[in-house]
């Protein structure tokens, strides 16, 4: 993260410093090297007995103090070029260390040092690197989960529409029905068509549908089942115990009632035998709603059925988003799905 310093020197001021203390030190090195190399030259004369005129000594003064003089000279463009090149280094490393930004998809830090414009442009950098990562992780979330809202909405769509095909074929070919019994279809087809429409305003984004106290719970499951069996009872046999629910209340979505018993109602169609029972059993007790659904499972190469399945998936999310639970277990060829919701009373 981009972090606060005491106080930040400017890179021109380190520059100046850099200046100022590459001319302290090459002048150091020059008076340095005069006195020296003028010391060595009388000793050295003094030793061989050699007289200079003053003509000479001033000569050989200022030999000395030219070579000295580009000696201090190459002291300090050495020093200085040293001293500089540290910071052009780590601007250039900045400069590389964006494009492996580029190319790791931000998942990459940049060494923070020193304490001047360059360092807070590293700082900065890094903070912008965290935020893009941050928000590219919330995009692909954002994605994903939209993805999966997707594929949810749109295998809980087929069940009734499935339903409604069934509906219109069995109207279509029934001969002898009575007008009750017309208007008994024509209402379920009313129902379902509903249905997906909420659930394709929720896929557009256009969710209307509100949590409501239902009253006689009892009769709302049963008219629930009713329709469950209505689907099925061409394939299956089904065995539905509400001997032990009392009536009861709660607030739920209409809509996501419906879409539980439609999953339920898909799951048993795919995996359930139909040459066996299915079972529902419900009970309230307590202000606990308790559904237990079994069935044998068709084909034992597919006993491993478990909540990576988008039908139980979307029951298990709506069951959680009131606070309720949900479970799938596998007992030799038996499949059980239990859910429980609290009511109000």
């Amino acid at each position: 993260m981009l972090t606060k310093n005491k106080k930040n020197k400017s890179l021109l001021q380190e520059i100046l410093q850099i200046l100022l203390g590459c001319a302290i030190a090459s002048i150091v090195a020059f008076y340095f090297l005069y006195f020296t190399s003028i010391s060595i030259a009388n000793t050295y004369l003094y030793d061989k007995s050699i007289l200079f005129t003053i003509i000479e000594n001033t000569t050989l003064e200022i030999w000395i103090k030219s070579i000295c003089f580009f000696a201090g000279i190459i002291i300090f463009i050495s020093l200085f070029l040293f001293l500089l090149g540290q910071k052009i280094s780590y601007l250039v490393y900045i400069i590389g260390s964006v494009e492996k930004l580029k190319n790791s998809n931000m998942d990459f830090s940049i060494n923070i040092e020193g304490n001047n414009e360059l360092t807070q442009l590293a700082q900065s950098i890094n903070f912008l690197a965290i935020s893009q990562k941050e928000v590219l992780k919330q995009e692909k979330a954002l994605k994903e989960e939209r993805e999966e809202m997707i594929r949810s909405l749109s295998h809980d769509i087929r069940t009734p529409l499935t339903s409604i095909l069934s509906y219109s074929d069995y109207l279509k070919n029934k001969e002898n029905i009575t007008n009750e019994e017309f208007k008994q279809y024509i209402q379920l087809i009313l129902s379902k068509s509903e249905q997906i429409k909420i659930l394709t305003d929720k896929l557009l984004g256009k969710e209307t549908s509100l949590s409501e106290t239902i009253e006689n719970g009892k009769l709302f499951i049963e008219q629930l089942l009713y329709e469950l069996e209505e689907i099925l009872e061409d394939k299956f046999i089904f065995n539905i115990d509400l001997s032990k629910c009392d009536n009861f209340k709660f607030i739920f979505k209409i809509e996501d009632l419906k879409r539980i018993f439609d999953n339920i109602a898909s799951n048993i169609e795919k995996y359930a035998d139909c040459e066996k029972n299915i079972s529902i059993y419900v009970e309230h007790k307590n202000q606990i709603l308790t559904i237990i659904q079994q069935n044998y499972i068709k084909d034992l190469t597919n006993k491993n059925i478990d909540s990576n399945k988008i039908g139980l998936k979307n029951i298990e999310k709506i069951i959680n988003s009131y606070d309720g639970s949900f479970n799938v277990s596998i007992e030799e060829d038996k499949f059980k799905i239990k859910i429980v919701i609290k009511t109000l009373n």
